[in-house]
C-alpha cells in the first residue's frame, strides 16, 4: 500500500475524515501532512510519520480510500 496527496482517510472512532495534504522528507523518515475535518468544527492539520499512518491504516484505526484520478 501506498500513501500519495489527495488519498482521504477516515477515522471511525472520532468520526474524522482527513485528506492528505503533502508528503514530505525529513532526516528520519517521511512525514504526512493530514487536513482532518469533523462537521460543525474548524479543519485542523496533525503531522505523523508515514510508517505511523501506515500502521494505522492496517490496524483498522483509519480507514483508507485512495483519490480518484479524473
Amino acid at each position: 500500500m501506498k500513501l500519495n496527496v489527495g488519498d482521504v482517510l477516515y477515522e471511525p472512532l472520532s468520526r474524522n475524515s482527513g485528506e492528505v495534504t503533502r508528503i514530505y522528507d525529513q532526516p528520519d523518515g517521511k512525514i504526512v501532512k493530514i487536513r482532518w475535518r469533523l462537521d460543525g468544527h474548524l479543519p485542523h492539520d496533525t503531522e505523523h510519520t508515514y510508517k505511523k499512518v501506515l500502521r494505522c491504516i492496517k490496524k483498522g484505526d483509519y480507514q483508507h480510500t485512495p483519490r480518484v484520478s479524473v
